[in-house]
């Protein structure tokens, strides 16, 4: 079913299954706008109000006897700040070079290059050690022995 947000008229392909429970509240990812979808011939349910503002608090009267404000007189909150909002999330400053700590050395990454260098001298050793067995049973074997002066 073609579903269109009522806020900014994107369309979108929302399938029927989606919706067989009954209506459900979507949010469009254009503009960000919440509203509630259902099949043809389902009741959509209005879209709830805003809630309402809270009431201002009122300001205390100034005694009879005090001096009127004067506009050089503190507040007694500071001014707000043009600092980061909650839209605006403060990322950490990335540590510089100098201040990350040293990492310890990869002891898994030590022991598959100590493992390689084992393997490998064993095959070298075994290729040396049974090179009659090996030109034997392979012969095309014979000219790389002989042209490394072990024939």
């Amino acid at each position: 079913m073609r579903i269109a947000c009522p806020s900014c008229a994107a369309e979108y392909e929302v399938p029927d299954a989606a919706l067989a429970a009954g209506p459900r509240l979507l949010k469009c990812a254009r503009c960000g706008h919440q509203f509630q979808a259902a099949l043809p011939g389902a009741a959509v349910a209005e879209e709830p109000p805003p809630p309402p503002a809270p009431d201002p608090v009122p300001e205390p009267e100034p005694a009879p006897d005090a001096a009127p404000p004067t506009a050089s007189a503190t507040p007694d909150r500071p001014p707000p700040s043009r600092g980061p909002t909650q839209s605006m999330p403060i990322d950490p400053p990335l540590p510089r070079l100098s201040d990350a700590p040293a990492s310890p050395p990869d002891r898994l990454a030590l022991a598959g290059w100590i493992m390689t260098v084992v393997v490998v001298a064993i095959g070298a050793y075994a290729g040396f050690a049974f090179r009659g067995e090996i030109m034997q049973a392979w012969p095309a074997s014979a000219r790389l022995y002989q042209a490394l002066g072990l024939s």
